[in-house]
C-alpha cells in the first residue's frame, strides 16, 4: 500500500462549499457565484479576511455591524477563555443568572437615562419580539406603527413591523395591527396617532434606516418624535440593532438629538463579532409580572454570552470611551472623502449618507448615466450597478463591501470601529478606480475581472469612452406609452446592443449573458430596461416607448424549462406595465417560447406578438420587388420556410390566390410525412386562393378541384417538404419565417435570380449570399422605417431610423389605439393586416428599402 498524504483541510473546505451550494442554500450560492462573490474565508484578523489561496481583504461590510472590533478579537477571545477556565456553568434556566445580571447592570448605566431594565435576546430580530411584547403587555393595546423601507428582523412579527413588502409576500406578513407611515415625517406620525386614538401600543422607528439604505431622518426627527408619543400616550422604541454600541460615534444614536425612548432594541455588537447576543432596554414599569414569568428564552443571557457582552462594554468605555469618539473623528473623514467622490463622479454617485462608520454611497438609476443605450445603463436602471461594483472592489481590489438589504442602490460602508484611515483611505482610493470606470462606461474595467482578463491598472479619463451623455427621452402628458421586450439574437448582436461590449470575444459574451441570467431571482427580474424613445405618428399623435431587454441569446432562450421561460418574460411584461406601457410588444424568441403570447395569459395582458404587421410589412415588401422587376407572379412558385407558424401562414393565406404554387416547409409529423400543423395551413392558403379573385395558377386549379388539397398535390400545385435546401432550390420566391436560432440556407442553395423575403430572427438565410450571390435579391422583410421626427434608435443592428416590424406593430397600436389588432396566437386576421398597413400609412411608417443583405449582418 501507497503511503499518502492527505491534505484533510482541503478535502473539507471542498465538501463545505458543495454542501453549501447543495443542502444549505443553493440559490444564494448561485447569485453570488455570478458575480464572483463566492469567496470562502478561512481566516480573518481584524480588519482583514483570508481566503484559501491567502488572499487579503479588507473587511469593509464588518457582518452588517456585528464586528466592532473586527474578526478575532483578542478580548472577547479572552472572555470566552476566562468562562473555559473557570468552569461557569452556561445554560442554567431558570435560576440567577449572575454574568446576566452584571451584563444588565452595565447597560444600564451607559443607556438612555432611565432604561434600566434589560430583558436578553439572541438576536435582532428577537428583540423586536420582545420590544412589541412589552408594549402590548403594558399598554393593551395591539397597534404597532412603524415606518416605510424599515428593518426590523425576519421573524413574523419584526417582518411585520418591517416596512418592505417584497419580504413579506408569501410569509403571511404583515400580520393584523402593523401599519406603516413614511420615515422622517413627523407630521405623518401625529396625524396616524390622532386618527387612531387609544389603538397604537408603541412607534417603532431606527435612528438611521441601515437596510432601507442608511437614510437618515431629517434633524430634529426623533426629538419630534418623542413630544407627539408623550401626547398621544404612545410607546417610543427605538431600534438600534444596527446604530447601537458606538457605530454612529456616540454610545447610543438617540445621544445625537438628546431623546430617551421608552424601549430601545440592541444587537448586533454586543457580540463582539464572536457569539450571538441581544437586549431590549426599557423603564421599569413597563415590564409586568405577567410578561417577566411568561417570556423565558432557553439561551438569551446565559454566561458565556454575558461575559462576552461584558468585555465589549469594557472595550467600548475604556479610556473614557476613545473608541467611540475615534469612530466620530474617523467617520467624518471617511463622509468627507466620499463626498468628494460623489462631486467628481456626479453621474454615477447621486449621494453619500450616514454617521460615523455607518456610511451609504448611493449610486445613480438613471438608464442613460452613460449615454443612450447601454448595458450598464440598464443595470443602473434596475438598482444593480452597486452588486457590479462590489464585485470589482472584492475580485480587484481586494475589498468587501455590499449593498443594503433594501435600498439596494446604495453601498454599505460599516468597517469595524477598530479600522483606521490608511484602510480608509485605501477603499476611498479603490472606489475612485471603480466609479471611474463607471462613468465612462467601461466595461472591460468592471467586468473584465469576471472573465480573467487582465485589469487595467487606471481607468481612462472622464468622457474618454463617451464624449457626452445624451438627454433623457422624457414622457409628455400627451404620449401613449408602449414597451417591446428584446434581447440579443445572437452574441454578435449582444455588442450591437451596446458598442462597450466590442471588447469582448463570443466566449466572453457568452460569459457574461450567463453570469447575468444566474444573478437574477424571483426577487430581481431578469429582464431590464435597455432605453426609450419616441415615435411621432400622424396627426399629432405620439407614443413614448421602452426597451426592456431580457439577457438570453435565441438559443438559450429555447433551452430555459417551459416554467423559466414564462417567469421570465412575464416578468419583463410586468416591468414594462409597470412603467406605464399599455401595450407591449414580445420581440424575438419572446414570442416563441410563450406560444405566440398565449402561454402568458394573452386575455388578461396587453401583449402583442407583432407577427401580423411583419406579415403585413413583409407582403408589401414580396410585391413591391416583384412590380420592380416584372416578375410574373401568377406562375412563380414560392418557398415558405415554417409555413405552419403565425407569419409564415398568414403570408401563405395573402399570396395564395397570386402565385403559381405554394411549397410549404416545415417538421415532419409523428405518424405521417406532413405534420398535422403543416396539412392545416395548406388547407387554409388552399382554401384563401378559392375565396379570393386571384389570377395565379394555385387559384385557378384550386377552383378546378374543387379545393380539394390531395388532387393540388399531385399537380404540384402545392408540395410538402421537411428538407428546406431542397424546398428551395427550384423557387423563385422564398419566404424564411422559422423559429431556427441560426441559418437554413447557403448561398449555393438558391435558384438563379432567387427573391428571398427573410423575416426570421435570427436569419435563416446565410450571411455570406450577399457577397457569393449578387443575382439573388435578399431582403429583410420584418425591417420598415419609423416616421420622421421621431427618436427611437434603440434597435439591435439596425441603421437609425429603422427598427423591426413586429416593434412597428407595437408603435402602431399604441399610436392609434386600436388594441384590436394585437396578434397572438398562431392565428392572425387577414383584415387586421390590411388594416396595420393603412395605419402605417396614416402614421408614416415605409418599408426600408429593400437590400441584398442588411447590414447589420456583414
Amino acid at each position: 500500500m501507497t503511503d499518502t498524504t492527505i491534505d484533510y483541510s482541503v478535502l473539507e473546505s471542498r465538501s463545505g462549499r458543495s454542501g453549501f451550494a447543495e443542502h444549505v442554500n443553493p440559490e444564494l450560492y448561485r447569485l453570488l457565484s455570478a458575480l464572483n462573490l463566492d469567496r470562502e474565508y478561512v481566516r480573518g484578523d481584524g480588519t482583514v479576511l483570508f481566503d484559501a489561496s491567502g488572499r487579503r481583504y479588507l473587511d469593509f461590510a464588518g457582518a452588517y455591524g456585528a464586528l466592532p472590533f473586527g474578526h478575532g478579537p483578542t478580548p472577547i477571545w479572552q472572555a470566552v477563555n476566562d468562562v473555559r477556565c473557570s468552569g461557569e456553568a452556561i445554560f442554567v434556566q431558570p435560576s440567577v443568572l449572575s454574568a446576566a445580571g452584571e451584563l444588565a447592570d452595565r447597560l444600564g448605566r451607559i443607556a438612555p437615562d432611565g432604561l434600566t431594565r434589560t430583558t436578553f435576546v439572541n438576536s435582532g430580530t428577537e428583540a423586536t419580539e420582545v420590544a412589541l411584547k412589552i408594549a402590548r403587555a403594558h399598554t393593551g393595546r395591539l397597534g404597532v406603527l412603524t415606518t416605510g423601507n424599515s428593518f426590523h428582523g425576519k421573524t413574523l412579527g419584526a417582518l411585520s413591523a418591517t416596512g418592505n413588502i417584497k419580504y413579506q409576500s408569501g410569509f403571511g406578513a404583515p400580520v393584523e395591527g402593523f401599519d406603516h407611515i413614511e420615515f422622517g415625517d413627523s407630521d405623518a406620525l401625529d396625524a396616524a396617532l390622532a386618527a387612531a386614538t387609544g389603538h397604537y401600543a408603541v412607534f417603532l422607528v431606527e435612528p438611521i434606516q441601515g437596510e432601507g439604505g442608511v437614510v437618515c431622518p431629517p434633524d430634529g426627527y426623533l426629538r419630534r418624535v418623542r413630544e407627539i408619543c408623550d401626547r398621544h400616550g404612545v410607546l417610543m422604541a427605538l431600534d438600534e440593532v444596527q446604530t447601537g454600541l458606538g457605530r454612529t460615534g456616540r454610545m447610543f444614536a438617540a445621544e445625537h438629538e438628546g431623546v430617551v425612548p421608552d424601549i430601545l432594541t440592541v444587537a448586533k455588537a454586543l457580540g463582539g463579532g464572536i457569539v450571538p447576543v441581544g437586549a431590549v432596554l426599557c423603564r421599569p414599569e413597563l415590564v409586568n409580572e405577567s410578561f417577566a414569568l411568561r417570556h423565558t428564552s432557553t439561551f438569551a443571557g446565559n454566561a458565556l454570552a454575558a461575559r462576552v457582552g461584558i468585555a465589549v462594554l469594557d472595550e467600548l468605555t475604556r479610556d473614557d470611551c476613545a473608541l467611540v469618539t475615534g469612530v466620530a473623528v474617523l467617520g467624518r473623514q471617511l463622509k468627507n472623502d466620499l463626498s468628494r467622490l460623489a462631486e467628481k463622479y456626479p453621474s454615477v454617485v447621486t449621494e453619500v449618507r450616514g454617521r460615523g462608520l455607518l456610511l451609504g454611497l448611493e449610486l445613480t438609476a438613471d438608464v442613460n448615466f452613460v449615454g443612450r443605450q447601454s448595458l450598464l445603463g440598464s443595470i443602473a436602471d434596475q438598482h444593480n450597478l452597486a452588486v457590479v461594483i462590489c464585485s470589482y472592489l472584492l475580485d480587484v481590489e481586494g475589498i468587501r463591501v455590499a449593498p443594503t438589504l433594501f435600498g439596494n442602490r446604495v453601498i454599505r460602508i460599516e468597517p469595524p470601529l477598530t479600522v483606521s484611515a490608511v484602510q480608509c483611505s485605501r477603499l476611498v482610493a479603490a472606489l475612485d478606480r471603480a466609479l471611474g470606470y463607471a462613468a465612462v462606461g467601461d466595461m472591460d474595467g468592471l467586468f473584465g475581472h469576471l472573465l480573467g482578463r487582465p485589469t487595467v491598472a487606471t481607468p481612462p479619463a472622464l468622457e474618454a469612452l463617451r464624449p457626452g451623455r445624451t438627454p433623457d427621452i422624457a414622457v409628455r402628458p400627451t404620449d401613449r406609452r408602449f414597451a417591446f421586450i428584446a434581447h440579443p439574437l445572437d452574441l454578435g448582436f449582444f455588442a450591437a446592443f451596446d458598442p462597450a461590449l466590442e471588447v469582448f470575444d463570443h466566449g466572453e459574451r457568452q460569459d457574461l449573458l450567463e453570469r447575468f441570467a444566474a444573478s437574477t431571482s424571483e426577487l430581481e427580474p431578469a429582464s431590464f430596461v435597455i432605453g426609450s424613445g419616441r415615435v411621432v405618428g400622424g396627426g399629432e399623435a405620439t407614443a413614448h416607448g421602452d426597451l426592456i431587454g431580457l439577457p438570453y441569446t435565441s438559443e438559450q432562450l429555447l433551452r430555459l424549462p417551459t416554467e423559466r421561460a414564462l417567469a421570465v418574460v412575464g416578468g419583463a411584461v410586468e416591468l414594462a406595465i409597470s412603467r406605464g406601457a399599455t401595450v407591449v410588444g414580445l420581440g424575438g424568441y419572446s414570442s416563441v417560447i410563450t406560444g405566440n403570447g398565449l402561454g402568458l395569459g394573452a386575455t388578461t395582458r396587453p401583449i402583442t406578438t407583432g407577427n401580423t404587421f411583419t406579415a403585413a410589412a413583409s407582403l408589401r415588401a414580396v410585391r413591391r420587388v416583384c412590380r420592380e422587376r416584372v416578375i410574373d407572379v401568377a406562375r412563380a412558385r414560392v418557398t415558405i420556410l415554417g409555413a405552419a407558424g403565425a407569419i409564415g401562414r398568414t403570408i401563405g393565406m395573402q399570396l395564395a390566390g397570386e402565385v403559381g404554387s405554394i411549397v410549404l416547409v416545415g417538421r415532419r409529423g409523428e405518424s405521417s410525412v406532413i405534420a398535422p400543423k403543416l396539412w392545416a395551413a395548406a388547407q387554409e392558403m388552399v382554401a384563401s386562393a378559392r375565396a379570393g379573385a386571384g389570377s395565379g395558377d394555385l387559384a385557378a386549379a384550386a377552383h378546378a378541384v374543387d379545393g380539394d388539397l390531395d388532387d393540388l398535390i399531385r399537380s404540384r400545385h402545392v408540395e410538402f417538404f421537411t428538407d428546406p435546401v431542397a424546398a428551395v432550390e427550384d423557387s423563385l420566391i422564398v419566404i424564411a419565417a422559422t423559429s431556427a436560432p441560426h441559418a437554413l440556407i447557403d448561398p449555393t442553395d438558391l435558384m438563379e435570380g432567387a427573391i428571398v423575403c427573410d423575416v426570421a430572427q435570427p436569419p435563416n438565410i446565410g450571411r455570406d449570399v450577399r457577397s457569393e450571390r449578387p443575382d439573388v435579391t435578399v431582403f429583410d422583410g420584418g425591417i420598415v422605417r419609423v416616421p420622421s421626427g421621431s427618436d427611437f434608435g434603440l434597435t439591435y443592428g439596425l441603421a437609425p431610423g429603422l427598427t423591426y416590424a413586429c416593434m412597428a406593430e407595437t408603435m402602431l397600436i399604441a399610436l392609434s389605439g386600436e388594441f384590436g389588432l394585437r396578434s397572438i396566437g398562431t392565428t392572425l386576421d387577414g383584415d387586421s393586416v390590411e388594416r396595420l398597413g393603412e395605419l402605417a400609412d396614416v402614421h408614416g411608417f415605409a418599408l426600408a428599402e429593400a437590400t441584398r443583405w442588411r447590414e447589420a449582418n456583414r
